[in-house]
């Protein structure tokens, strides 16, 4: 029987998180966990997926994939080119610290939790939402494959 990693709470809470901070900036993040990368670069199946997934259609080319490869223990996070000209490999390498620690301390859906905060409080600094509704063009729902 197939166990996921995230329990159906962990998973709400995250989506939850996802949407708060979502609601301050033009920007989209993703989360998407995986049983295995296998042993090929991480990063490469995390673009590779960014775009099966279709998150380079947001209008501001500034969304995030946070790649979880929960059996061998790995993950990658890729940002679009929007985010990633105006954030920088900072944004990365402190989101991908972020989760290292939390995930040696097995605390893993804190760990997503914190790097999706992470992520949204620089989207919503280079992608503040401008006034009205906007639109939320992602699913804030964790996905898994």
């Amino acid at each position: 029987m197939f166990r996921h990693f995230l329990t159906d709470d962990e998973r709400k809470r995250i989506a939850a998180e996802i949407a708060l901070l979502e609601a301050k900036t033009a920007g989209e993040i993703h989360v998407h966990v995986i049983g295995r990368a296998g042993k090929g670069d991480a990063l490469e199946l995390a673009k590779r997926t960014f775009f099966k997934l279709g998150l380079e259609k947001t209008d501001g080319r500034n969304g995030v994939l946070i790649l979880i490869s929960h059996l061998d223990h790995r993950f990658a996070i890729y940002g679009d080119e929007g985010i990633h000209a105006r954030a920088g490999q900072k944004l990365w390498d402190k989101a991908a610290k972020t989760l290292t620690e939390h995930f040696a301390a097995r605390r893993y859906p804190e760990g997503i939790e914190a790097c999706v905060r992470e992520v949204g409080q620089e989207l919503a600094r280079h992608f503040p939402k401008t006034d009205g509704p906007g639109k939320n063009q992602l699913s804030n729902e964790v996905t898994e494959s």
